[in-house]
């Protein structure tokens, strides 16, 4: 004879006084005589939950509900199911309303998602779409696995909210502020007077003053290249010969950010506004007997990034500009907010480009990052 309704009045009774170990011996009796006994199932969830295994408990409670269909356990699975959820939003508003009260939680921010192990994504994807509330095959979509993705902007305190709560299921990713990002000044190198045994510029500063600054190698911590499109509209004709203009990539731009942390400042370098005839020649020796016209800025800016990076050993490179700025132009909002910095002449079609500010923002997110980490370390360390 089943000892099912005794079992039950035993478990309830010993949770009314809060005896788990009362409860845990007699689940143990109970799976002894008789395993398969659904309920028993419930008051293994009901354990879990008690004793703060909240995944274990959801699961026990979704799978009775798949194979059961006594309407008395399966509404008492439901109503369980439901009060974790309840109990889950609070402690959400809760971690959320602290987040906020924390310093800076007030602040207009943004939250950047780093790449996951291809082997570990469907495992992120569940637990991401847990958090965000989304479906799993959407949670992939978002998960990057090999570079930076901007996710969402808004209020500091809720996105590290989302972050912290990410983070628990190993998916990696950094909040920072738009102060962050704007107390970075940007100067403009014009020309390089000396490589050895320091660095000696002459930029514009952020007055558009030229100035002339020395730095030592060892102030770089961090470098970033990228290149941006240039366009042009092209004439073109369609299947039926009626002309149109198609906007087409005529060239690149190319840059070098060097980030020198203690001075909070970004080194630009670029080869559209590069003055190659002034300071240390990055001519080779052919092109020093060319005519100014046959000589070729490709090339010297080549031999001038390759030299500076030789000396850059140390410093870490961020190098994966394309794909960020792909992503980053979901958010046209945050990239009218981004003053460029890049100066590069555009026609007036393709002044409202995305690229131009994605290249600060990239370039500042990585300084910024770096930044913060170290202020932690040494946060940690005291």
């Amino acid at each position: 004879m089943s000892r099912s309704r005794d079992f039950v009045k035993e478990i309830q009774a010993a949770l009314e006084d809060d005896n788990l170990p009362c409860v845990k011996s007699l689940l143990k009796k109970w799976q002894e005589s008789e395993p398969e006994d659904p309920w028993l199932q419930f008051y293994i969830a009901r354990w879990y939950e008690l004793t703060d295994k909240i995944k274990d408990a959801e699961k026990r409670y979704r799978k009775i509900l798949r194979i059961n269909h006594s309407p008395k356990i399966m509404l008492a699975a439901r109503q369980a199911l439901l009060q974790i959820e309840e109990q889950e939003y609070q402690q959400r508003q809760e971690a959320i309303a602290a987040e906020k009260e924390a310093l800076g939680g007030d602040e207009y921010g943004l939250f950047v998602l780093e790449p996951v192990q291809k082997s570990e994504k469907k495992a992120a994807a569940q637990h991401f779409a847990k958090v965000m509330e989304t479906d799993p095959y959407s949670a992939q979509m978002q998960i990057p696995l090999k570079s930076w993705r901007l996710f969402r902007t808004g209020q500091l305190g809720d996105l590290r909210f989302y972050a912290n709560a990410l983070q628990q299921g190993n998916i990696p990713g950094f909040c920072l502020s738009m102060e962050q990002l704007k107390e970075i000044q940007v100067l403009q190198v014009q020309s390089i007077q000396q490589l050895e045994p320091d660095l000696v510029i002459e930029c514009l500063d952020t007055a558009q003053q030229l100035v002339m600054i020395t730095f030592e190698w060892s102030e770089i911590h961090q470098y970033v290249e990228g290149r941006l499109p240039l366009f042009e509209e092209s004439l073109e004709k369609n299947a039926r010969g009626k002309t149109y203009y198609k906007t087409k990539v005529m060239d690149y731009a190319y840059f070098l950010d060097l980030h020198v942390g203690d001075r909070q400042t970004i080194l630009r370098l670029s080869d559209q506004h590069y003055q190659f005839r002034e300071g240390i020649s990055f001519f080779s020796e052919t092109q020093i007997h060319q005519q100014i016209e046959q000589q070729s800025v490709r090339q010297s800016w080549n031999n001038l990034s390759t030299q500076l990076i030789e000396h850059l050993g140390h410093a870490t490179q961020c190098d994966d500009f394309k794909s960020f700025a792909t992503h980053a132009a979901d958010f046209p909002e945050l990239i009218r907010k981004i003053n460029p910095q890049t100066y590069l002449f555009r026609q007036e079609e393709h002044k409202d480009t995305h690229w131009d500010p994605a290249w600060q923002l990239y370039s500042a997110i990585a300084f910024a990052k770096t930044v913060q980490e170290e202020t932690a370390i040494v946060s940690e360390t005291n």
